[in-house]
């Protein structure tokens, strides 16, 4: 497994990348469970797939902010 540095300083893989992305994806309410296949994303650069990542998590952060906003507002002061 050859180690891979991110910009931010984290010691990842591409397998790990790779499987971080499969389970963001996953956390998407969709008709099916998201299976990525590692071989055709194992042909990306580290960069790409910290690319991929990266702008699920603002995704996820941004649904977040949202939904917290609103169960907010549902509370009673």
């Amino acid at each position: 497994m050859d180690s891979y540095v991110s910009k931010n300083g984290e010691i990842t893989s591409k397998d790990a990348l790779i499987a971080e992305i499969e389970s963001l994806l996953n956390t998407i309410p969709a008709s099916s469970h998201t299976h990525l296949s590692f071989a055709v994303m194992n042909v990306l650069s580290c960069e790409d797939l910290e690319s991929i990542r990266d702008s699920l998590l603002q995704k996820c952060d941004n649904v977040i902010a949202r939904n917290a906003d609103w169960l907010k507002g549902l509370s009673s002061d």
